[in-house]
């Protein structure tokens, strides 16, 4: 449980990243998947996001936002699982595919994949609205409208500038409503809002599974007072390559 005097100010926001892809783990999966770039949650990424709702439960989060990626809404649900909240589709925090990387998967896999017929055709498709409340009765709130839009691929300044946007606007309704949100995205997002919201406060870090950042309000802005933490992860990711 946290601390009666650690629980978050309200007009908090909260970055989460999802938990560990399936993916990475079994690179396998990719060849029979239909939606090669929307991997699930492995069984270690569904505890840890399990573990990131108890950590959240008494944080008095009274919104999550989340990617429309099927690994970032997941970890949502187990989120709202705790927190007694809907989970918000946000096209403009969802994972980004730069150009360079889309060209070599094309090339990796032509004639490989048997989900995908016709690679070079293939498109980038997050999930839609009514695909979510399909997976997730109960849990996504049909009623909010996106705040901005993405195409993939995309290049690494349209990633930063789309993020920017969606997170100032949302720590400025936080701020304006009292709210406490939680933003559920991906590695570079989570990394891109932490400096966005507070530039001078926040480090370069490794931005591992279902970490959270905490920014609080002070003196009418948002100070980050935890940055990518996973303590609170039974089973954390280890950074690779030293990072």
């Amino acid at each position: 449980l946290v601390p009666r005097h650690k629980i978050a100010r309200l007009g908090s926001v909260f970055l989460v990243r999802h938990g560990e892809r399936l993916d990475h783990i079994n690179p396998a999966w990719r060849v029979t998947a239909k939606n090669p770039f929307d991997s699930p949650l492995s069984d270690n990424g569904f505890q840890q996001a399990r573990e990131t709702g108890l950590r959240l439960r008494n944080e008095r989060v009274h919104e999550i936002i989340a990617s429309p990626f099927l690994r970032t809404l997941q970890t949502a649900v187990e989120i709202a699982k705790q927190t007694g909240c809907l989970v918000c589709l946000e096209y403009g925090i969802a994972e980004h595919i730069l150009h360079e990387h889309f060209k070599k998967w094309q090339g990796r896999n032509r004639g490989k994949l048997e989900g995908v017929q016709k690679v070079d055709d293939y498109k980038v498709s997050p999930m839609s609205l009514e695909e979510a409340c399909a997976r997730f009765p109960g849990y996504i709130d049909k009623s909010y409208q996106s705040l901005g839009m993405t195409t993939f691929p995309e290049t690494e300044e349209q990633l930063y500038e789309r993020t920017n946007s969606i997170v100032e606007r949302v720590s400025k309704r936080a701020r304006r409503k009292c709210r406490n949100i939680c933003i559920v995205s991906h590695q570079d997002p989570v990394e891109y809002m932490a400096h966005e919201i507070d530039p001078r406060g926040a480090d370069d870090k490794f931005v591992s599974y279902c970490c959270i950042s905490k920014a609080v309000l002070k003196n009418k802005s948002h100070k980050l007072v935890l940055q990518h933490d996973d303590s609170h992860l039974t089973s954390p990711e280890i950074p690779r390559n030293g990072t």
